[in-house]
């Protein structure tokens, strides 16, 4: 009887060990929760091509680097994407939101010369997004890269301020609401394997299958419905970086 129960006990030890590691190795896919959503926080340095239309002119009389110097914005966004498809990687609708602004002196319209009060351009990108994760080689066998693509319709209000109100130009208040298109390629590093343990803690406590560190390229053309070949022209080339939760 002894021998029975030393036995039994070493049985078990040894079923645990064996779970413990297979839980370890970075198989932990049978003690995942559902996975059907995906967060991204991120940041990027943007410049929009506001002097585009004004190429023909001298640099210095480009309103965008007149007012700013040219110097990029900073853009942050938050991203909500719901997965519907999920069998050679993952196909999901999302929307995305940001905000930008950048402040520099005004210039008089008559003089043409710096004065002494703040000017600010501010913007509100919300986007809606189809989005393509090639995560297929990543469930399958543990490849820690999963690049993606975008494909997105971009509405974009913006308003130019001067001091504390919206700027006016005789009549015109300088405020309106673009409209245009963006598609992102990018690719994604899942840091699960920088510690199993504690990405499995992270999915059982919290709910969050996979972290992700990821940058993506954006191309953004915001002057399709422009009705003038001058119209501020807010489309963009830029890089975005940030991190990413799947839950």
């Amino acid at each position: 009887m002894k021998t029975s129960l030393t036995l039994a006990c070493a049985l078990v030890a040894s079923v645990a060990s064996a779970q413990e590691h297979f839980e370890l190795s970075g198989s932990k896919k049978r003690l995942e929760s559902p996975r059907s959503m995906y967060f991204e926080a991120k940041l990027s340095p943007y410049t929009p091509l506001l002097d585009r239309p004004f190429m023909d002119l001298p640099e210095e009389q480009r309103p965008y680097y007149a007012v700013f110097g040219g110097g990029a914005m900073l853009l942050g966004e938050i991203e909500f994407d719901y997965q519907f498809f999920q069998k050679f990687g993952s196909l999901a609708g999302g929307l995305s939101v940001g905000y930008s602004e950048k402040f520099g002196l005004s210039i008089d319209a008559v003089s043409g010369q710096r004065v002494d009060q703040s000017t600010g351009l501010r913007i509100v990108p919300i986007k809606a997004l189809l989005v393509y994760r090639f995560d297929w080689a990543k469930e399958k066998f543990h490849v820690p890269l999963v690049p993606y693509v975008k494909a997105a319709f971009v509405v974009m209000p913006w308003w130019v301020v001067n001091g504390g109100s919206v700027e006016l130009s005789g009549i015109q208040r300088g405020e309106g609401v673009k409209f245009g298109l963006s598609g992102v390629l990018g690719l994604a590093l899942e840091l699960d394997f920088l510690d199993n343990r504690l990405a499995r803690d992270f999915d059982s406590s919290v709910g969050v299958n996979h972290t992700y560190l990821f940058a993506e390229g954006t191309l953004q053309e915001m002057n399709l419905f422009a009705a003038t070949a001058r119209a501020i022209d807010l489309s963009s080339a830029h890089f975005m970086f940030g991190l990413g939760f799947e839950f």
